[in-house]
């Protein structure tokens, strides 16, 4: 096991409310290394979530194979539960160590990375193509993409650390208020263009003195959103809403939204919980929940009617799509069930990405954890 799944794995076993000066210091750790991803965004930083998995690929040639075959079994109380079936994703000639880690809405535009070292190289994937793109900075990453094929993502070397957008071959930095800034965890987009971060001044951990920044669709500029100095951001939706948290005493606390005056209103949850929100789409939002003991678990919320739901599993909610599913703990739920991943003979299957059209991205692994191939299955 090398140094950067060692971290990982680390990361993946937290199960108390992250704390934002923890999972900085992860995240800076994993940045500094190898692989990276969104997932379980915790503030300060990514769980990845959020946000820290990659993928050695095996060379596929020509367009995704045909999928593995849809089965079905039975699940409680009469319900269903399928498995999707999957295939590889091509890769650039000469391109190892890719990883697909996100998709647009329509599923037509999947972003990921490849290493150099251990800078990321960044990937898109057009209607199943794959393209290098151009750097600016010795790391550069994509974080999200829209269904215009626009992304956001992180450029990083010495003395460099900046969010930006990429449209048309051309990426285009997304400035900080005057001073000096570390930007967490990652940029996050939505349909128009608008990007959503926290900034915290350099020098500073753990979200200290932070500040939560938006940048308006064809705008470097950022808007300093008026939230209270302990709150975070983590995803914005088409209709312009926030999501993020309270944080306490350095934990996650209070799940909530806002929109980009300032308005909010918690999300609320069962008696007992602490909980911050990290991923929003359509009328849903996805994070996690935490007892005071024991492991987190999953949570949903609907958004218009401010229904809430804690799901099967481990870990926070990654990723919602405008149907409700989630991806949690590398797995996909959907209505209330896991759903199988289908996977080559002795691999594993890691989720990343959700589009709303069922397309789920990421990639496989060994049994011994080793990454093997960038995947996508088709639920």
């Amino acid at each position: 096991m090398n140094d950067e799944q060692e971290l990982r794995d680390r990361f993946e076993a937290i199960t108390v409310p992250p704390s934002r000066l923890e999972v900085d210091a992860l995240v800076a750790a994993g940045r500094r290394r190898t692989f990276l991803r969104r997932s379980g965004q915790a503030a300060g930083g990514v769980a990845l979530a959020t946000g820290l998995l990659v993928a050695v690929p095996t060379m596929v040639i020509g367009r995704p194979g045909p999928p593995e075959p849809i089965t079905a079994s039975p699940g409680p109380a009469g319900t269903v539960a399928k498995s999707c079936g999957g295939a590889a994703l091509r890769v650039p000639a000469g391109v190892k160590g890719a990883s697909a880690n996100g998709v647009d809405p329509t599923g037509r535009y999947i972003i990921g990375h490849y290493f150099q070292g251990q800078d990321f190289r960044p990937l898109l994937w057009t209607d199943g193509v794959p393209r290098k793109l151009p750097l600016e900075a010795p790391s550069m990453q994509l974080n999200s993409v829209n269904a215009n094929g626009v992304a956001a993502g992180l450029a990083e070397g010495p003395n460099i650390e900046y969010a930006f957008r990429y449209e048309n071959g051309k990426y285009t930095r997304l400035r900080t208020p005057p001073g000096k800034w570390h930007v967490y965890p990652y940029p996050m987009m939505n349909a128009a263009g608008d990007v959503v971060m926290n900034a915290e001044p350099q020098g500073k951990s753990g979200g200290a003195d932070g500040i939560a920044l938006l940048w308006e669709a064809g705008s470097t500029t950022p808007i300093t959103l008026p939230l209270p100095g302990n709150a975070n951001v983590y995803d914005i939706t088409d209709d312009g809403l926030i999501v993020g948290g309270l944080f306490e005493d350095g934990g996650a606390h209070t799940p909530y939204v806002w929109d980009r005056t300032g308005r909010g209103r918690e999300l609320k949850v069962a008696p007992g919980l602490t909980s911050a929100a990290y991923s929003a789409e359509g009328d849903w939002a996805t994070g996690g929940l935490w007892p005071e003991s024991g492991s987190g678990t999953p949570a949903l919320w609907n958004l218009r009617t401010g229904k809430f739901t804690e799901l099967p599993g481990q870990g926070p909610g990654d990723v919602v799509n405008s149907d409700g599913w989630v991806l949690a703990a590398h797995e996909l739920i959907r209505d209330n069930q896991k759903v199988t991943l289908v996977a080559p003979k002795d691999q594993n299957s890691a989720a990343l990405g959700l589009s709303d059209t069922g397309l789920v991205v990421g990639h496989t692994l060994d049994n011994d954890d080793t990454i093997l191939a960038p995947r996508s299955w088709q639920c």
